[in-house]
């Protein structure tokens, strides 16, 4: 089992467990959305997804067509996104997560985007 919350835990949720890949995405929608250099992400199904708490805490952006971000409207915490092609998917932040029983060093990386890095991420 998941669990994660926001960062002022009002929101709180479960997931039985991800699908992988973990994504970095290097975006500037991403970076922006979370005031880091990329976002760290996984797709679940959406039916894997419960919300445990804070439901009168979220609100929705649609950052770019078709991609819908869930956050707290409290703190501004991201917590998943969901895209128009990708019906029966939740795209999980993953910076979220509390606690993980699920062992996700065997699951497969990958960055995205990454002609958009910042020159300063580069070795």
């Amino acid at each position: 089992m998941i669990t994660g919350s926001c960062l002022c835990k009002g929101v709180t949720y479960e997931v039985t467990r991800l699908n992988g890949p973990i994504v970095f995405c290097h975006c500037s929608f991403c970076r922006k959305a979370t005031s880091s250099a990329f976002s760290t992400n996984s797709l679940i199904d959406k039916e894997a997804f419960q919300l445990l708490s804070g439901k009168d805490l979220l609100a929705t952006y649609e950052s770019s067509p078709g991609k819908v971000r869930t956050y707290c409207r409290n703190c501004h915490s991201q917590i998943f996104h969901e895209k128009d092609d990708q019906a029966g998917l939740l795209t999980l932040k993953l910076g979220t997560i509390d606690s993980c029983d699920q062992d996700l060093s065997v699951m497969e990386r990958k960055h995205i985007h990454q002609t958009e890095n910042l020159p300063w991420l580069e070795e």
